[in-house]
């Protein structure tokens, strides 16, 4: 202890040893991790397939809403997880399986909008407080060596400034970037990156991905076994065709027709939901208490209008 008591400015020189022995593992921590979050912040905000996607959960939620009040223009990103409680009325499907069978049908060019979108999941890990805590941290640690090389021209401290000073900048001019594109992207979507840090922010991509492909996956065996079932009716009722005289086949033909005639003159009741101060998520609170009935039938203008245009006439 006494020996190292005596070493002139001991606690710089044992700060600086730390700095230049971590530098490059730091450096190449921190690096992947503003990689993903510019990456990401780019192509969420980016993204037009993204933008057509959210536009439909929008006017399906205007059309099922049909309030008087007008459109609802936006709606928190929060929301979407939302979109797997609201069952139709038979609680066989939810509101994203209904989604993702009218995008497959109608906007098949919207069906792998994911694809638009890159570094999600690696940046929904990250914490970027920390990582720019963690470059100012570096940036201190430089001046720190800087400092040490003017009061002792030292070659290994020279090496070593001339070696990674530019992978610093680098690493800095990086960190301001990635700051910039997160909170441009966070705003863009409505909310503030000072309450909205990323860990909280990106994971809303990563679960409304991972459910869109389980309910498309879901509604591919849905249909595989409904076609089963059909073929099996068929099957039945052809069978039953065979046994029965000719005036028993015309008179089943004719309720048949009947039935399908009053099956399609049938009006379902749609209840109207009104959200408070024009919020989807209200519409998508009420129909969680009161499920929604999956429509098919030719009424896609009003389906789909465009919110911009909120003139319910036009709708």
């Amino acid at each position: 202890m006494l020996l190292f008591s005596k070493v002139e400015r001991l606690t710089q020189r044992m700060a600086g040893m730390a700095f230049l022995g971590n530098f490059q593992d730091n450096l190449q921590m921190l690096t992947p991790q503003l990689n993903a979050i510019i990456a990401a912040s780019a192509s969420v905000k980016s993204s037009q397939k993204l933008k057509q996607m959210l536009e439909i959960i929008l006017a399906l939620g205007n059309y099922m809403n049909s309030s008087k009040r007008g459109a609802v223009y936006g709606f928190k990103l929060q929301s979407l997880d939302l979109l797997l409680d609201t069952k139709s009325t038979d609680r066989k499907m939810t509101l994203l399986h209904f989604i993702a069978l009218t995008v497959k049908e109608k906007y098949p060019d919207l069906a792998n909008f994911w694809h638009e979108l890159h570094f999600v999941e690696k940046a929904a890990a990250v914490s970027l407080e920390n990582v720019l805590l963690d470059v100012k941290e570096l940036g201190r640690g430089m001046e720190l060596i800087r400092r040490e090389c003017s009061i002792h021209d030292n070659s290994v401290l020279r090496n070593f400034l001339n070696t990674n000073e530019g992978k610093l900048d680098k690493l800095q001019r990086d960190a301001k970037t990635a700051e910039e594109a997160y909170n441009a992207v966070v705003r863009y979507f409505g909310e503030s990156p000072k309450t909205t840090p990323p860990s909280v922010f990106f994971p809303v991509f990563v679960r409304f991905i991972r459910s869109y492909k389980e309910a498309e996956q879901e509604n591919e065996a849905r249909k595989k076994q409904e076609e089963v079932m059909r073929e099996k009716q068929l099957a039945q009722e052809a069978k039953k065709l065979d046994a029965k005289t000719p005036s028993q086949r015309n008179k089943w033909q004719q309720q048949e027709l009947i039935a399908e005639l009053r099956r399609r003159q049938a009006k379902e009741h749609r209840p109207v939901y009104e959200g408070k101060d024009g919020t989807i998520e209200d519409i998508i609170t009420v129909l969680k208490s009161v499920p929604f009935t999956a429509r098919t039938a030719k009424r896609g203008s009003r389906f789909f209008c465009d919110a911009a245009h909120h003139d319910e006439s036009n709708c």
